[in-house]
């Protein structure tokens, strides 16, 4: 051979050309894909030897486990073209079967949920198949060696361990009780020992360091803070570390969904962290995606059924049985909330199954306290998952249609029903508070925010009366136009009470700028809420006359925690919580994009009710209308819905109706009967 001469240029994958097969060069290559050892494709990491690029129709489709997470990584032409299929802008799989994965097993290839009771895979383990045969082998899923080679290089371009350590501490002191996703205890556990282990040669080692990576890149997102001034950790600029941990994540995923195509607890939560991420980036279309990833990943793992079901390993723990409870229950509160808040389907169904709550009593050490009597801080979730199976089950039938009586009695269930089963550290009642308050730093968080989803589901349960039209109104029967009346203000009282509550969280996390959506998104919808009531001429409406002959103005229970009860609201009130909204939102606007689009519709909207309160003004000089204007309050009267000319009006009264309210005396204190 000539000292000049060019050498071979290897171009097969290394099982053919080991074999001395001929390749087509493609990924995976049609003899590996004959072998049904797609997973052992790969090529020699050389610039001459890269495999070529997939087609483009190939890299531009979104299969079924697929979602877009980082536009930060894409060329213009790429995020134009994607987003003509796709409002994502970048693509990366969570699990499942890739083209060209040929299925292999009887619940891949008929789609059958593989730990069954009752559907046919069952039978087929009834009369004798084996799990290799019908499904996923529980075992330690192992690496190929040539991808063990590629995920080596990937685990080395990851941040250093001293930044991922400071990451994961400051998630596990700062962040994590925000969600309560992952137990504490138990992830810090399975991180050291992963340290330890060879963390390329099993698919679980690969799946763990997706979940680092991706907590500690949702963990940077509320860097810097009030108790960690910084921007850059060790030298490295907080940007840097966020795209060197998503690019390592995001091709550790892909390698997952080869070597394990089910999926698993880990990849159920780090999924979950993706979508968490996109929601403080302002993208929560990117949110509802990576929820329904997770949920297909939880289904296809089981974590929808019983976990004493008998086709589970014996291996698992009660530890890790709870860890699978813990994650369906935050995946449960998630889909209802999203699917409530952007009007879409829940990927769950309506009424939450008992055995697939938490049952461990799991509390962090507290000098000279026995575990027992320490509060579980996990009961925020539980709460919030019992809140939202509440209003799931009680939904009305027509959600176009308002009907105020079915309001009224889903709010006295509510009333009579959950709120007095709250445990009482989350309880409305300040009395109780201090005793752990001084112990567990983040429990008045929690219950702040607990206590603002609370506001949350009562302003859904009483805002479809804002899209009520005059002529809708005026058809109704005066007893119900005056209870529909009443459901507006207590709307505003609600949404008035959320508003101070998102204030005082803010205070509470330091009042310094932060990506975290409960604060941004209830203050944009209550304050829209506000102003829907401030652009009605008739809000605030003039104080009634009960059935008793009480003024509704002077009507206020003892027991009414929401302030539901106080019906002198104020429009000029409403106008300035709206002001110190969009005040808030315009602070958080600096770091958050959410914030910046809220704040300035939030502005737009509030200069029209400008200008309808400077037309109103002239109208009522010009036409010299019934309007009264003080210093307090500007209350427009509506004769039709004084009650004592309300019934006068009526020529044929409708005894059935008036019956109803002669038999049907309210049930519950809180009840806004007593409003009026």
């Amino acid at each position: 051979m000539q000292p000049n001469q060019r050498k071979r240029v290897v171009s097969s994958c290394i099982p053919c050309y080991t074999r001395k097969q001929k390749c087509n060069r493609q990924y995976p290559c049609n003899h590996c894909s004959r072998r049904r050892r797609p997973e052992q494709c790969a090529y020699n990491p050389t610039h001459a030897t890269l495999p070529p690029s997939p087609p483009q129709a190939q890299k531009d489709h979104l299969n079924d486990d697929e979602i877009q997470t980082d536009d930060s990584q894409q060329d213009p032409q790429t995020e134009r073209r994607s987003s003509a299929s796709s409002s994502f802008p970048d693509t990366v799989c969570w699990g499942g079967l890739k083209e060209g994965r040929e299925p292999t097993s009887l619940a891949e290839v008929f789609g059958y949920f593989e730990d069954s009771k009752s559907n046919t895979i069952a039978l087929v383990r009834k009369l004798g198949a084996h799990d290799d045969e019908t499904g996923h082998n529980n075992e330690t899923v192992p690496v190929p060696y040539e991808t063990a080679i590629i995920t080596q290089k990937m685990f080395d371009s990851m941040p250093n361990r001293p930044i991922l350590d400071f990451l994961v501490r400051y998630f596990v002191a700062e962040v994590s009780w925000m969600d309560q996703l992952i137990y504490p205890p138990w992830f810090l556990s399975q991180y050291q020992k992963w340290w330890g282990i060879d963390r390329t040669s099993t698919a679980y080692g690969i799946e763990f360091a997706v979940l680092v990576l991706r907590i500690c890149s949702y963990a940077s997102q509320f860097l810097p803070s009030p108790t960690c001034t910084i921007d850059s950790i060790r030298g490295v600029p907080l940007a840097d570390i966020r795209k060197s941990c998503d690019g390592v994540a995001d091709a550790l995923t892909h390698i997952c969904s080869q070597l394990d195509t089910r999926g698993s607890l880990i990849r159920v939560q780090h999924v979950a962290f993706v979508g968490l991420r996109s929601l403080c980036q302002g993208r929560t279309n990117a949110h509802w995606e990576a929820l329904s990833c997770a949920v297909r990943v939880a289904q296809r793992i089981g974590l929808h059924v019983d976990i004493t079901s008998s086709f589970y390993s014996p291996n698992m723990d009660e530890l890790e049985k709870e860890m699978r409870r813990r994650t369906f229950c935050n995946l449960y509160v998630w889909d209802s909330i999203l699917s409530k808040r952007l009007d879409r389907i829940p990927f769950l169904p309506d009424v939450l199954d008992p055995d697939t709550m938490p049952r461990m009593h799991l509390v962090l050490d507290i000098d000279d306290v026995p575990q027992a009597d320490a509060p579980d801080l996990f009961t925020e979730r539980v709460l919030e998952a019992r809140l939202a199976n509440f209003w799931r089950t009680h939904v009305s039938e027509k959600p176009t249609e308002y009907d105020p009586i079915a309001a009224e009695e889903r709010y006295e269930k509510f009333c009579s029903q959950f709120l007095p089963d709250i445990p009482p550290v989350f309880a409305l009642c300040p009395d109780t508070y201090n005793e752990w308050d001084s112990r567990l730093a983040t429990l008045p968080l929690q219950r702040q925010m607990f206590h603002m989803a609370i506001l949350e589901s009562l302003c859904h349960n009483f805002r479809p009366a804002l899209f009520q039209d005059t002529s809708s109104i005026q058809q109704l029967p005066a007893y119900k136009q005056i209870l529909l009346s009443s459901h507006k203000r207590a709307l505003a009282v609600i949404a008035l009470s959320l508003l101070e509550g998102v204030s005082t969280l803010h205070l509470m996390m330091g009042g310094s700028h932060t990506r975290h959506a409960s604060l941004i998104i209830p203050t944009f919808e209550a304050a829209v809420i506000l102003l829907c009531l401030c652009s009605d001429e008739n809000f605030p409406p003039k104080a009634e006359t009960t059935l008793s002959g009480r003024s509704t103005a002077t009507t206020m229970k003892s027991s009414d925690l929401f302030r539901v009860g106080v019906t002198d609201v104020a429009r000029d009130e409403c106008v300035q919580a709206v002001r110190s909204a969009l005040s808030r939102l315009q602070t958080l606007a600096d770091v958050n994009h959410m914030a910046e689009v809220g704040a300035r519709t939030l502005s737009r909207l509030l200069g029209k009710i400008k200008n309808m309160d400077h037309t109103a003004v002239n109208d009522s000089t010009n036409n010299n209308a019934l309007v009264i204007v003080d210093t307090d309050s500007i209350v427009a009267i509506d004769p039709a819905l004084q009650l004592s000319e309300a019934w006068s009006c009526l020529q044929t009264p409708n005894y059935a109706e008036l019956e109803f309210f002669a038999d049907n005396p309210p049930t519950s204190d809180m009840s806004v009967f007593s409003w009026f």
